[in-house]
């Protein structure tokens, strides 16, 4: 199990960077309870930060038990989604290449 961060790379790396630290602790207060987010804390803890272009964006945003992270200075547009860990990931999750 991973926790996905999906960045949407049209935006920044400043803010694609800050869209990570704060899609964290959103993901943590939304997902705490879920029994496969409490799974990955206490046994896997591994984490993916991909980038992604505005079609997978979009699908991303569809899937259930998922955090949208907004930021305020771009005019709260939306910039990362964080994927709550799961057993099975579709394939728009499988395919998103990893941020570098």
């Amino acid at each position: 199990n991973r926790l996905y961060f999906a960045v949407l790379d049209t935006v920044d790396l400043g803010h694609q960077i800050l869209s990570v630290a704060h899609g964290t602790l959103m993901a943590h207060l939304k997902f705490s309870g879920n029994p496969e987010y409490e799974d990955w804390l206490k046994n896997s803890f591994r984490k993916c930060v991909c980038r992604v272009n505005a079609k997978e964006f979009a699908k991303l945003k569809q899937l259930d038990d998922v955090v949208v992270v907004t930021e305020m200075a771009l005019g709260n547009q939306e910039i990362a989604v964080v994927i709550c860990p799961r057993k099975e990931y579709p394939n728009v999750v499988k395919y998103m290449k990893l941020f570098s």
